[in-house]
């Protein structure tokens, strides 16, 4: 026969495994996506992945061989830097149901998402342990 405060127990930990999932689904949203912005003339295309990291640099057409360098470097800085903007804007609300604040850890390092999924299962097993 179950005792209340064994029947709490199991409730508990069956909500601390369902936030187990709903990080992990997090950080594999994150960790795949890409973000990518063009430039209002569609010249230059930055691409960046889920932790604004810059993936891909494109430019479109010859027109950008006609700017001077640093007309060229204003505009990469400035797709490059919408393109961020974006990613952490996304990566953020993946994260608004999850964690506290809503906001994706900035120390995550989210370049091996099984790895961090194991990681955070570990935590998750430890802390069952101490509850039994």
């Amino acid at each position: 026969m179950s005792t209340p405060l064994h029947n709490e127990l199991a409730t508990a930990l069956a909500e601390l495994r369902e936030q187990q999932e709903k990080i992990a689904t997090a950080v594999d949203a994150v960790a795949n996506a890409t973000t990518t912005v063009a430039a209002e003339d569609r010249m230059v295309e930055a691409t960046v992945d889920g932790q604004g990291k810059l993936v891909e640099l494109k430019f479109n057409g010859r027109r950008w061989r006609d700017l001077a360098p640093k007309e060229l470097a204003s505009r990469l800085v400035e797709v490059i830097g919408k393109a961020q903007e974006q990613a952490a804007s996304a990566s953020a609300a993946v994260f608004a149901g999850v964690m506290p604040g809503g906001a994706a850890p900035s120390v995550v390092d989210f370049s091996d998402p099984a790895a961090l999924n194991a990681e955070i299962a570990a935590m998750f097993d430890a802390a069952v342990k101490e509850w039994r």
